[in-house]
C-alpha cells in the first residue's frame, strides 16, 4: 500500500488538472501492483506540485542544471540508510512542463502526468537511466505500467 501526501504550491494545478491527485494515485498503485518486491509493505511518498520557476530553482540547487524540468525525485532511501524504509521520498512535478510537453507530444495531459509520476516514483525505488541498459529497463517498465493504466 502506498500513502501519498500532496502539497500544491501553484494554483494552476487545481485549475488545469483538478483530478491530478487521482491520476497520480492510480499511477502509484499500478507501480506497486506491478513490482512484487514492493507489494507487501506500506510506503509513503510526498508530492510537491509546483511551476517552472520553482522546479528550475531546485534543479539549479541540486543538479546544477539551469533549466526547468518536468519531474525531480529526492529518494529518502539509499544503500547505506534504511532508517525510515517506508518513507520513499519526494517527487516534485511542474504544471508548466506537464501542460506544455503533453501538448508538444500530443499526449492526453492526464496520461502524460501519469507517465511522469511513474518516472518519478521509479527513481525513488532505485531505478535510473544513467547507462543505456538502465534506460531500457526503466523505460520498458514505465511503458508496461502505462499500458495497464490505459486498459
Amino acid at each position: 500500500m502506498v500513502n501519498l501526501d500532496f502539497s500544491v504550491l501553484d494554483k494552476q494545478w487545481n485549475k488545469s488538472l483538478p483530478d491530478f491527485k487521482q491520476t497520480i494515485s492510480n499511477a502509484a498503485n499500478h507501480i506497486f501492483n506491478e513490482l512484487i518486491q514492493f507489494k507487501d509493505k506500506s510506503y509513503e511518498i510526498s508530492f510537491l506540485m509546483v511551476n517552472n520557476d520553482y522546479i528550475k530553482e531546485l534543479n539549479v540547487n541540486y543538479r546544477s542544471e539551469d533549466s526547468a524540468t518536468n519531474v525531480l525525485s529526492f529518494p529518502m532511501i539509499d544503500s547505506n540508510s534504511l532508517q525510515h524504509e517506508n518513507i520513499l521520498g519526494d517527487v516534485v512535478i511542474s504544471i508548466d512542463k506537464i501542460l506544455s510537453e503533453s501538448n508538444e507530444q500530443k499526449i492526453e495531459v492526464n496520461e502524460y502526468l501519469a507517465k511522469i509520476s511513474i518516472h518519478g516514483i521509479l527513481h525513488l525505488l532505485g531505478y535510473d537511466h544513467i547507462s543505456d541498459n538502465d534506460y531500457v529497463v526503466m523505460n520498458q517498465l514505465e511503458e508496461k505500467i502505462i499500458k495497464k493504466i490505459k486498459c
